[in-house]
């Protein structure tokens, strides 16, 4: 596949693009994003889907400037899709030859099931693992559905109400809610039995900007949208508020003023669809169609999904960032080893184990920016961009142990920012200091054979080589409880 590779999406609201770059066989990172609101659907839907002269100048003009910044970043493969109102337009295939000939950008109009598909691709496959959920994308013309079974697509779902359409059709009118949500439940209707999921993911702009707004008015810690979980019933009436809202109101509840125009469309639509479904707990995506069309492209022949013990942000940090990774890899083993050998000191349950390993495969990322203070180089890079594969509370707890894991122990006022997301203090101290201690024991970097043995408040480290260096770096920790340390 291509080293870079720009995937555009023509929906009836935005128009956006995303570059990747890959870095090795299956992982990549995102280099460019570029949005513009061309609106493309703006005065169709009272025309029959006509796309109107004005909008389809606007697209032309954003899709030009995209093929600019395309030349700049070298791309060597473009996808361009297609959406809703596109779908729906009589004079569409005019505007593709347009485009073609013009731009030579070629433009694939999908279907609404393989937009459904495609926005579940991205989301299972850049979040956390999921076994069983619906995906909801709300666009400006229509709302995408994906069920998710054990871990696999098994249908999918397009409905014709969108931002944009209810927009134009209803509240531009200034009709009714009432007749809004029959319109709505008339539609929602279609969505078969097998769909009713308590858990759901949100996908677009409207389900992000949504999130965005919880975290803002709970103090969430964390910046991060991807991967924020909430109880929908816990944030029910404010929901509630912003349907009910005239658009001068939507600025005090948190709206952005690039929203207030399909803000309460989106949101009757999720209230009317989450009653349908029974959902209780919302996972917001920050992947999906773009996201999803580009792993088609890139997994083609495995399923369209990467391996179970595959992390994406974890491969690209290691192929971008890692200075000695074989080492690393000792150090994540000497860690796991120490936290079993000391487990009737610490009582840490096992599934620890996981983040500790992984902070030892990230911990010295950050000297790749500067040698001087590369932990907090390492925590801050974690804290913002570990993001696809892992929870928020993985992540932040693998950025805790890796700025901790030098000569210190985190206190309770070092987590107090981010206690909601963190175990209690004690885990977290004894985790840093075993990959402290793990890290110590590799200071000649010779990655000597090692074991270990605890007895009578006693670690007993048995090695081949003499650990000179390591012997000065332990005397330097500050253990989280008493006991003694011995190399033989």
């Amino acid at each position: 596949m291509s080293k870079r590779t720009a995937i555009i999406d023509i929906g009836s609201n935005s128009a956006r693009m995303a570059i990747f770059e890959k870095s090795s066989r299956f992982a990549f990172h995102l280099i460019n994003e570029t949005k513009s609101r061309v609106r493309i659907g703006e005065g169709a839907y009272n025309f029959g889907g006509v796309l109107q002269e004005p909008a389809l100048k606007r697209a032309f003009t954003t899709l030009e400037e995209f093929g600019h910044v395309i030349k700049g970043y070298k791309c060597n493969k473009v996808l361009c899709i297609a959406t809703s109102a596109l779908r729906d337009a009589p004079n569409a295939n005019a505007f593709i030859n347009q485009v073609h000939h013009a731009l030579n950008i070629n433009i694939k109009i999908i279907e609404g099931t393989k937009e459904a598909y495609y926005g579940a691709v991205g989301a299972l496959n850049y979040l956390k693992t999921i076994q069983n959920a619906v995906t909801i994308d709300i666009g400006g013309g229509s709302t995408e559905l994906a069920k998710i079974e054990n871990g696999l697509i098994v249908d999918t779902i397009s409905l014709n109400i969108g931002t944009v359409r209810l927009k134009e059709l209803f509240f531009d009118k200034k009709i009714p809610l009432e007749k809004i949500r029959s319109f709505i439940n008339e539609e929602i209707e279609k969505i078969p039995e097998r769909f009713t999921c308590k858990e759901m993911i949100g996908i677009g702009g409207t389900l992000r900007s949504l999130s965005k707004i919880i975290m803002e008015r709970t103090h969430y810690p964390l910046k991060t949208v991807h991967g924020f979980e909430y109880e929908i019933a816990s944030h029910a009436s404010l929901v509630n508020a912003i349907v009910s809202s005239d658009v001068l109101g939507l600025k005090n509840l948190g709206v952005r003023k690039d929203r207030f125009d399909t803000m309460r469309e989106g949101c009757i639509i999720f209230q009317s669809i989450v009653q349908k479904l029974s959902s209780e707990t919302m996972i917001t995506s920050g992947a999906g169609i773009r996201e999803g069309a580009y792993l088609c492209d890139l997994l083609h022949s495995h399923h369209h999904k990467f391996s179970v013990d595959f992390k994406l942000s974890l491969r690209s940090f290691k192929d971008r960032f890692s200075l000695m990774e074989e080492d690393n890899l000792y150090i994540k083993r000497v860690s796991h080893l120490l936290f079993d050998t000391l487990s009737p000191l610490h009582g840490i349950p096992d599934n620890f184990k996981y983040e500790l390993g992984v902070a030892a495969e990230l911990h010295n990322i950050g000297t790749k920016l500067g040698f001087y203070q590369n932990h907090l180089h390492s925590f801050y890079f974690i804290l913002n961009n570990l993001n696809y594969g892992f929870s928020h509370e993985e992540k932040i707890l693998i950025a805790m142990l890796i700025k901790y894991h030098v000569n210190k122990l985190p206190t309770q006022e070092d987590m107090t920012l981010y206690k909601t997301l963190l175990p209690d203090m004690q885990t977290v101290q004894w985790l840093s200091f075993i990959l402290s201690l793990a890290k110590a024991i590799n200071s000649d970097m010779r990655r000597s054979k090692i074991s270990f043995s605890y007895q009578n408040h006693t670690l007993s480290i048995q090695a081949e080589k003499r650990l000179f260096l390591a012997r000065e770096q332990i005397k330097q920790l500050i253990k989280p409880a008493s006991f003694a340390i011995i190399i033989k």
